[in-house]
């Protein structure tokens, strides 16, 4: 029998597909399609949610499952960007210290989300175009200063959320 959540699922699952695809066209060069591709992928991170709403499908384990492929697909951006020298390796430490912290304080059958980290995810994928249509060194390291302040943000807000609420 087909299950109905296996849809927004699936839709989540696109973006492991593109990661792949995203390296290839970036180390090419192909910039624009890069660009599609990650779009797309965006694309995807926005429906996977409103479908299991629509369909009355949401569950903790898809909730982990679109967070786990909007972490696959930002660290596969990101290491291709560390690869050819656009970031400072430092950034990946700060992305998967970021995800293990979620993990971390989510516990295991339900995502914890922040006031500030649920934003994060987003601010990565703004980094990400933003780092593709201006590829400049000097925006680039306003962007990695960015994202240190709002990690530190995310990481206090993260705590005091936590502890705040026990239950979690």
């Amino acid at each position: 029998m087909f299950k109905r959540s296996f849809i927004p699922s699936g839709v989540s699952s696109i973006r492991f597909l593109i990661a792949p695809l995203f390296v290839f066209t970036f180390f090419k060069g192909l910039y624009s399609i890069s660009m599609i591709l990650f779009a797309f992928a965006c694309f995807t991170d926005f429906m996977d949610g409103y479908i299991a709403r629509k369909m009355n499908s949401t569950s903790n384990a898809g909730a982990y499952m679109d967070v786990l492929a909007d972490f696959v697909l930002i660290l596969v951006c990101f290491s291709a960007f560390v690869l050819v020298g656009w970031y400072d390796p430092m950034v990946l430490v700060l992305i998967i210290t970021m995800f293990s912290l979620f993990i971390a304080t989510s516990g295991l059958e339900t995502p914890v989300y922040d006031p500030v980290g649920k934003y994060l995810g987003a601010f990565l994928m703004g980094m990400v175009v933003i780092s593709l249509l201006l590829p400049q060194p000097s925006v680039r390291q306003i962007l990695m200063i960015s994202l240190t302040l709002f990690c530190l943000s995310s990481i206090l807000s993260r705590l005091f959320f936590f502890y705040r609420n026990p239950d979690n």
